[in-house]
């Protein structure tokens, strides 16, 4: 099993989730970053938990990929919501956001 930084992968995250939510919304950069970061927030210890169990086969790439995607109708974009931005519009960052979690994840496996 390949050694990962945990730590560094979540800062990863942070940061390419952030540049990724301000580059999909380039009008509403500070609320985009701010829901991109509460939602690698919001997962953090769920992706340190899985990314262990990956590393360790104790998950195969598509529990991986089905446990993350999951999430997706449970995590809330308020600044987002809150500037008007359509319930669509929203589901595809959420989709963008999470998917770039599996990339980064599988990346180090």
């Amino acid at each position: 099993m390949a050694s990962i930084d945990i730590e560094q992968l979540l800062k990863e995250l942070k940061e390419e989730s952030a540049a990724l939510a301000k580059q999909v919304f380039k009008e509403l950069k500070t609320d985009a970053e701010s829901d991109a970061l509460d939602l690698i927030g919001s997962l953090e210890e769920d992706i340190k938990s899985w990314t262990l169990m990956l590393a360790k086969g104790e998950l195969t790439k598509d529990e991986f990929e089905w446990l993350v995607m999951a999430k997706k109708d449970l995590i809330e974009m308020i600044a987002l919501k809150h500037a008007g931005i359509s319930l669509i519009k929203l589901d595809e960052l959420k989709a963008k956001l999470l998917n770039l979690v599996i990339t980064k994840v599988f990346s180090l496996i």
